[in-house]
């Protein structure tokens, strides 16, 4: 029995030793907001040589695309998955990422140290809520359209 809590407290130290280490895989992050639209439609998925079938929110419910610059400003890879991605209301209500718009494939993303890429991402929002902040990992990011 007392070996047991001794493996028990040995592997609590470790997990606790571990949160405490780990530096966030975003530190250098800055995000720059080229554009926020809404809307109740959005294209679907390709659907042969007739196009794509646009797919509509559902009902009390907009689109919100977000049109972001992502530019890792640190010394260290920026890595993170957009799987776990929010947009808040006013209210801190949290909706998670719906998908990418165009050709992205993968949600899990990198960015190399001094480099940026550009991402147009969607959300489905409530209808008469405003977006406020975007989240990714611990950091809080305003969502305010640059002009």
């Amino acid at each position: 029995m007392r070996k047991i809590k001794m493996i028990v407290l040995f592997t609590l130290f470790i997990i606790i030793a571990a949160f405490k280490i780990k530096n966030s895989a975003i530190d250098g992050l800055h995000i720059k907001f080229r554009k926020v639209s809404e809307d109740y439609m959005r294209p679907g998925s390709p659907n042969g040589p007739l196009g794509s079938m646009p797919i509509e929110a559902a009902e009390g419910m907009k689109f919100v695309k977000l049109k972001l610059t992502l530019k890792n400003e640190g010394e260290k890879d920026c890595i993170f998955d957009f799987e776990n991605v929010y947009i808040s209301t006013e209210q801190d209500s949290l909706y998670r990422f719906l998908k990418f718009q165009a050709y992205f494939t993968s949600t899990k993303t990198k960015i190399k140290p001094k480099k940026e890429i550009d991402r147009i991402v969607l959300f489905e929002f409530p209808d008469n809520a405003k977006p406020k902040e975007l989240f990714i990992e611990d950091k809080r990011y305003k969502i305010i359209e640059d002009k």
